[in-house]
């Protein structure tokens, strides 16, 4: 194909990874670029769309030509003319065009097709998500976890465990009696699929199993089973938070199911759970309108909700209560059950063509500005636009190593729009709503006539100070020695979840543990070596006050990049959150439940500057090598997603007047992305549950003595008993 860019750059190139982070504007400049993907750039996408209402998406008229980024002084454009929905960017006669520009109209043409492509070669991909998670580089956790034997009741054996998108592999800590000579390890692999597999935090009674102190978790495939132990429960909670990351499920999209009773069972609520107070009052409402008998105990019951924030209410726990009615057995599992619409989970390329029909009749507001599927290629402007903002909001900050690759961000802004879609989201909002409202006797609930609010995206870069996240995991061979022994002897070092590991052997994986040291909360000092100059030592001291562990450097840059991830872990770690399976109220900051603060930074730079002025070095000369160390490595975008859906309350007994209308009720589905690292983490799928209008409650408002407003609800209305257990694991 004839190229059509200013520069005369070849329609695809190729670049290495060390060229992810190349700069925003040679991605702005309609290349399309394999960067061990493929990839259609967004700008393609969205700058060759035409903003034409009469434009179909399948024919083009002289009138859709876009004006190409010819040199020609008669055509030149302004990049403020060049701006998306710009009516400057009006289109030129088709004779008008040069032989460049006809190539660029040609590539337009095209534009579509390749965007097609790429989705399709996603969605090849996904299908086949569990089988290629066992070749996949990118590893997401990784660690020694203890097994319990299958054979012998109470053993627990190491296993050096790895987890990849759709795979959790493990590894034996000893060399095959076979094969010795050629060092291979046992290797065993456990499917991540969610419509097979579960992962569950348990608590085992009986004799032995529990004689070693730790947090147990079962990953079960079917029916079968295993136990993994680990050292704390906060320990437990992130492999469990990462295994449920990189579930997939029959569309190869990641797995958002978790934990099913995190929240409770079928009528019941959760203690633990953070939504629990939104929960219990949400049980409460259904309950008292499941007893109204008139219509003025049916809408002062809705007056609970009247005035105050919305309820919090997540998917899955409105799924258990569905599953409860309908005997365990949801649209979800059976798509031809009455309840079709709602945790629907189909084929990912049925959920690419329904994507497609939504986005078509849908609007969209990504950072503001908005974008209607009904106008020319409405949907190839939202995914490309999504795209862009993805990749270009990486790249703002300087801070970080590596940014998102176009390629896989492509995939990422897919994933997004099909959890944000009508079909799903609607369908989940709905059956929040019907639940807690359906009286059949005396109401039904229809959709508002009123035009929907515009789905909304938000993309902003996450700047939280995470100091665990990036600090946490390292591995690397060093030389070691305890209290007692003599001598330095080079193992492996494998730091996981706040613990040590040291390994006689690296490869093929880490095997022949010889030991572990908790690092969290421990004591990390620095001193120069006394048996030869130019080295250091580096202690770590336990919070039990045994075992200490000493580290042998001759490296000034390698004892810095342990001594400030030690120190993170040992002063930050054991007040980290985890991000996904929990998030929090939608008035709050994502990931500032316990995130540290500013403080906690202070105090790891000043634990570093004693640290270098013990060992004679000074902390001005080498802060940028400190600089380089705390830096992150990989940027974090963070993605709030929100679609609101309005429904009325409306009697059995119309009368064909405005009293037919009890109530207005909203459900807004919310749901949090983070992007980093390569992965895509989920948060919880969320439906606000609100009150717009109700108009026979708003008459009860009164004022009492205080000043403030409460609603006046009938004595007569029946009190809801809530039987919680409480249930530790």
């Amino acid at each position: 194909m004839t190229d059509c860019t200013p520069t005369s750059t070849a329609l695809f190139r190729t670049q290495d990874s060390s060229e992810d982070d190349a700069s925003l504007e040679d991605f702005n400049r309609n290349k399309i670029i394999i960067n061990n993907d493929v990839v259609v750039s967004p700008d393609i996408l969205q700058t060759f769309s035409s903003d034409a209402e009469e434009s179909s998406d399948d024919a083009w008229s002289d009138s859709d030509v876009t004006p190409s980024l010819s040199t020609d002084a008669s055509h030149t454009t302004t990049a403020g003319q060049m701006r998306r929905g710009s009516k400057e960017s009006r289109l030129l006669p088709y004779k008008d065009l040069t032989d460049r520009q006809s190539a660029c109209l040609e590539f337009a043409m095209e534009h579509r097709i390749f965007l097609k492509a790429i989705m399709g070669l996603w969605n090849e991909r996904d299908k086949i998500a569990t089988e290629y998670g066992m070749n996949d580089p990118n590893v997401l956790k990784f660690g020694p976890l203890k097994k319990a034997s299958h054979l012998l009741s109470g053993v627990w054996k190491v296993k050096y465990v790895e987890i990849r998108r759709g795979m959790f592999s493990y590894f034996e800590d000893a060399v095959s009696s076979g094969d010795k000579e050629s060092g291979a390890l046992l290797q065993k692999n456990i499917p991540l699929d969610s419509n097979e597999t579960s992962c569950r935090a348990v608590k085992i009674h009986r004799n032995g199993l529990n004689m070693v102190p730790g947090a147990i978790f079962e990953l079960k495939v079917g029916n079968t089973g295993r136990l993994w132990l680990c050292r704390s429960r906060a320990e437990r909670q992130a492999w469990i938070q990462a295994i449920n990351d990189a579930m997939v499920n029959s569309t190869g999209r990641p797995s958002t199911q978790g934990t099913w009773n995190a929240h409770g069972k079928a009528g019941s609520v959760n203690s633990r759970s953070p939504f629990r107070d939104d929960l219990r009052l949400y049980l409460k409402i259904k309950g008292t309108l499941k007893g109204a008998k008139t219509k003025t105990e049916y809408v002062n019951a809705l007056g609970m909700v009247l005035g105050r924030e919305p309820l919090n209410i997540p998917v899955r726990w409105i799924m258990q209560q569905v599953d409860n009615s309908t005997g365990g057995w949801t649209a979800r599992n059976n798509p031809n059950n009455a309840l079709t619409g709602a945790f629907v989970e189909k084929g990912m390329s049925d959920d690419i063509d329904q994507l497609w029909r939504d986005l078509k009749r849908d609007t969209i507001r990504i950072n503001e500005q908005l974008f209607r599927g009904d106008l020319g290629h409405g949907p190839e402007k939202m995914i490309g636009a999504l795209t862009r903002d993805i990749v270009g909001v990486s790249r703002s900050a300087s801070q970080y190593r590596y940014a998102i690759p176009e390629a896989k961000a492509v995939a990422y802004a897919r994933d997004i729009l099909l959890s944000i879609n009508r079909t799903r989201s609607g369908g989940d909002s709905y059956f929040c709503i019907d639940t807690l409202s359906s009286h059949s006797e005396l109401v039904v609930l229809v959709p508002s006539s009123r035009e929907a609010e515009p789905l909304s995206i938000s993309v902003e870069l996450d700047e939280a100070e995470d100091f665990g996240e990036y600090a946490n995991e390292k591995t690397g061979w060093l030389r070691t020695r305890n209290r007692i022994q003599m001598n330095w002897r080079k193992r492996f070092f494998v730091l996981s979840e706040g613990t040590l590991s040291f390994y006689r052997h690296a490869t093929p994986r880490p095997h022949d543990m010889r030991g572990q040291t908790v690092v969290i909360d421990a004591a990390i000092s620095v001193d120069k070596a006394k048996d030869r100059p130019g080295y250091y030592v580096v202690s770590i001291l336990p919070k039990d006050g045994i075992k200490e562990r000493y580290l042998y450097f001759n490296n000034v840059d390698k004892l810095i990049s342990w001594t400030y991830t030690l120190e993170c872990v040992a002063k930050l770690w054991s007040n980290r959150f985890h991000f996904g399976r929990k998030i929090p109220p939608p008035n709050t900051t994502l990931g500032t439940d316990i995130a540290p603060t500013s403080a906690d930074r202070e105090m790891v730079e000043q634990a570093m500057k004693m640290h270098l002025t013990a060992v004679g070095l000074s902390p001005d000369e080498i802060q940028d090598k400190v600089d380089h160390v705390a830096a992150r490595s990989f940027s974090k975008v963070r993605i709030l997603v929100r679609a609101t859906s309005e429904y009325n309350v409306c009697t059995t007994d119309p009368q064909g007047d405005d009293g037919d209308t009890w109530a207005t009720l909203t459900a807004t589905f919310v749901q949090r992305f983070r992007i980093t690292g390569g992965k895509i983490v989920r948060g919880e799928e969320i439906v606000q549950v609100g009150v717009s209008q109700c108009p026979n409650a708003e008459r009860q408002l009164t004022t009492t003595n205080s000043g403030r407003e409460e609603v006046l609800v009938s004595p007569s209305l029946p009190r809801l008993k809530l039987g919680l257990r409480r249930r530790s694991c």
